[in-house]
């Protein structure tokens, strides 16, 4: 299934077992992404405990707004994984598929507000060149209507996915059957 092994749902024994206890109560599955990190069961629990924290928590950003982020990065770099995933999370969330299709193709002619094109051009630049992210780019964005904790929250949802990508693709997850 992956390019190391994994722990299958059949097969989960003790914490391993209770976090895709948990995964499936809330998701209605397990997808591979927390799969793929089932032999390390501390950095299971890790990495479910921040996508909890970051995507599913309610805080300043919106679910839709971390979800174009996510597809954001996800695009540049090329994770076709979880690409497909949180471009589906976006229309869960509110943005309609034509729209999600755009922020996919080319965010800054998407049908969304300049304060989200901004801030897809502030991840693109995190994800490319974090740096070369400068006070102007932070600036922008505060002069926009973005909180600190927004700008906080944005960079972290975008750093979280950049890593998410590398271990995806470097670890051959491919989509749940």
């Amino acid at each position: 299934m992956f390019r190391i092994d994994s722990i299958t749902e059949a097969d989960a024994q003790g914490r391993v077992k209770e976090v895709y206890d948990e995964l499936k109560d809330s998701l209605g599955m397990v997808p591979n992404v927390f799969k793929v990190l089932s032999i390390w069961p501390r950095g299971l629990e890790l990495y479910v405990e921040m996508i909890k924290g970051t995507m599913f928590a309610d805080t300043r950003l919106t679910r839709a707004v971390k979800e174009m982020i996510a597809a954001t990065v996800s695009k540049i770099n090329q994770c076709n994984y979880c690409l497909n995933h949180h471009t589906n999370f976006m229309t869960l969330y509110g943005i309609s598929p034509a729209v999600s299709e755009q922020i996919v193709s080319d965010p800054q002619s998407a049908d969304i507000s300049e304060a989200e094109k901004r801030l897809l051009a502030y991840v693109e630049k995190v994800t490319r060149h974090a740096c070369k992210v400068a006070d102007t780019d932070v600036d922008g964005l505060k002069e926009i209507g973005w909180s600190h904790e927004e700008i906080l929250e944005a960079t972290l949802v975008a750093s979280l996915f950049n890593a998410i990508n590398r271990f995806v693709d470097a670890l051959g997850v491919l989509p749940e059957a």
